[in-house]
């Protein structure tokens, strides 16, 4: 019958080396300093060895069961019961070792007890307990901290893809019923539109999914989108798309302004008194500006609600945390969206 011994993990097998080579530090400390006042001798060496042994017991216990049995469970005074209990008990047990050992090699030393080794030996216990209580609990800690911003990036993660759902299928649904109305009317157009929703898609299915994308990327989506657009209202309506800046190097999370763009067309050509569709771009180093203006159909009553504009609301607070300003305003019934996005700033 054979017995294998169990794996240590790699970070299990870095954490022990790092205790070891800590603890011979330690050693070396106490030998170097003994070797440089000249007092270095077989019987000192082993007293340093012995003393060494016992702090490693107490820093032990304490690391390993008493910290987490009490002091973790906000258990204090049992922790400070048993804690102290621990030292009392080590300082007992040295000096009869201490003297048995030694007592022979120290002619000052009279008695197996003393009230000052005593002392000396709980405060040494002491200073031992305060070490390795602030080490286990900063360690704590920063593991705590590490696993908070984990899961609170998981989180933001998932509400993200949430919203990404939610937004998807709408803009999709908005799209295929341009594509419908073109078919129904046998226009020789729906290739080509057909075509357009193809490369929206490709853009929204695996470009859009990254964290952030090309400046310039995103407008030839809303370029994409607006010519789509253009082809089912033919000369009916006015639609200008103006930018001014350099686009290049520019980089933002996608579909942020192509939610104001699909607004504008939802809500902007449907009154009778059109105004056309405006849509404006300005791009500098620090910031951009997007803006649309487009006739109102209410607008929920100046709620600016719906879906869209929630949404986008949630993943600016998200994406853009005190880097974003988004301002609605309805005048005689003309709607302006504007939206501010300050850049991240270069490392």
């Amino acid at each position: 019958m054979s017995f294998a011994l169990p794996v240590i993990p790699l970070k299990k097998r870095y954490h022990i080396a790092f205790h070891v080579l800590c603890w011979l530090v330690v050693a070396a400390f106490f030998f170097y300093y003994l070797h440089s006042s000249g007092n270095l001798t077989f019987f000192r060496g082993l007293d340093v060895m012995i003393g060494l042994l016992f702090n490693i017991i107490i820093f032990y216990v304490n690391w390993y069961v008493l910290i987490p049995k009490f002091l973790a469970r906000n258990r204090i005074l049992q922790y400070i019961g048993y804690m102290l209990a621990t030292l009392l008990f080590i300082s007992l047990i040295r000096p009869p070792l201490d003297y048995f050992v030694f007592g022979d090699f120290n002619p000052n030393m009279q008695s197996v007890y003393s009230s000052e080794l005593l002392l000396q030996y709980l405060l040494g216990g002491l200073i031992n307990v305060f070490i390795s209580s602030a080490l286990k609990v900063t360690g704590n800690y920063i593991r705590n901290e590490s696993r908070n911003k984990e899961l609170e990036k998981q989180k933001l993660t998932a509400e993200l893809a949430y919203l990404k759902s939610q937004v998807n299928p709408h803009f999709l649904f908005n799209t295929l019923n341009n594509i419908y109305s073109l078919a129904y009317k046998q226009s020789p157009e729906t290739p080509d539109a057909i075509m357009k929703l193809s490369l929206l898609m490709r853009y929204m299915l695996y470009e859009s999914n990254d964290t952030l994308v090309s400046l310039q990327k995103e407008v030839e989506h809303i370029h994409n989108f607006i010519d789509l657009q253009k082809l089912r209202l033919r000369e009916q309506a006015s639609i200008k798309f103006d930018i001014q800046g350099d686009m290049t190097g520019k980089i933002i999370a996608p579909m942020m302004m192509m939610t104001l763009v699909e607004n504008a067309f939802k809500h902007g050509l449907v009154s009778k008194n059109e105004v056309g569709i405006s849509i404006n771009l300005v791009v500098n180093d620090k910031s951009l500006t997007f803006s649309t203006i487009n006739n109102t159909s209410s607008h929920k009553k100046k709620g600016f609600g719906g879906i869209g504009l929630e949404n986008l609301k949630q993943r600016l607070k998200m994406l853009y945390p005190n880097r974003h300003e988004l301002t609605f305003e309805e005048k005689e019934g003309i709607f302006y969206a504007t939206l501010k996005l300050y850049f991240q700033p270069k490392s």
